[in-house]
């Protein structure tokens, strides 16, 4: 059996996102896109330095559009997982495990997170080893919160080299692809408003960014599955 690299990631979930995108996209879009524009365009204002952060804000533009796109991600996977599975089936399994992959994820976040602020380096491996195959283990396996954390480590044990480098180049990306989004989304509102269209603007501006982050969360999604496949064979 080939080893798992950085390279092989990447070349199969680039491959498994191309094959299905168009189901893939509209089985996400609902948790991510339409979360992503609702807050942009009803939410509380975004904030101006960190520490103007509110926990409205927090709630709003962190919390709950995670919440609901963990759901889109679930999905997806269970949808790469099973290439004859039928998008209800794959929901309908993503709603029943979305409880305990939500409670992995809050309760992994908090070594992550200390990793993250005393060196990010560190929190990067760390959510290779504890969090970054949760999902398709979730759709797959099923499991406890406990028993997901416990088997992504296990499995993840020879290869959080590999997996650490795929998730150095994926943050890079997801920050080109942000920024990218961002200026996008940005020049369209400006475009619009200069012939007197605000309001689609406003939407746009909304829009573009919320598409960037569906196509993110399916990335993730897809990448924990080729991973998982392979370490679990």
């Amino acid at each position: 059996m080939q080893r798992l690299t950085a390279a092989r990631i990447w070349d199969g979930m680039s491959s498994a996102m191309l094959a299905d995108l168009a189901r893939l996209f509209f089985l996400v879009a609902p948790f991510t896109l339409l979360p992503a524009v609702a807050v942009e365009l009803f939410g509380p204002p975004v904030p101006a330095t960190l520490a103007a952060i509110t926990p409205s804000q927090m709630v709003f533009r962190l919390a709950l559009p995670s919440l609901i796109g963990a759901i889109g991600q679930l999905a997806a996977a269970g949808l790469v997982l099973r290439v004859d599975a039928a998008p209800r089936d794959a929901l309908r399994t993503a709603f029943a495990m979305w409880p305990a992959f939500v409670v992995a994820q809050l309760l992994g976040s908090f070594p992550v997170g200390i990793a993250g602020l005393l060196l990010v380096l560190p929190g990067v491996w760390l959510f290779g080893r504890l969090l970054f195959v949760s999902g398709a283990l979730a759709m797959a396996e099923g499991g406890t919160p406990f028993q997901l954390l416990r088997r992504n480590w296990a499995l993840t044990e020879n290869a959080g080299l590999q997996i650490f480098l795929f998730l150095l180049l994926g943050l890079l990306g997801l920050l080109g692809i942000e920024i990218l989004a961002e200026g996008a989304g940005a020049a369209l509102q400006v475009v619009a408003g200069t012939i007197g269209l605000g309001g689609v603007g406003h939407f746009l501006r909304a829009l573009v960014p919320g598409i960037a982050n569906g196509l993110v969360t399916i990335a993730i999604a897809v990448a924990g599955v080729v991973a998982y496949r392979q370490l679990a064979d």
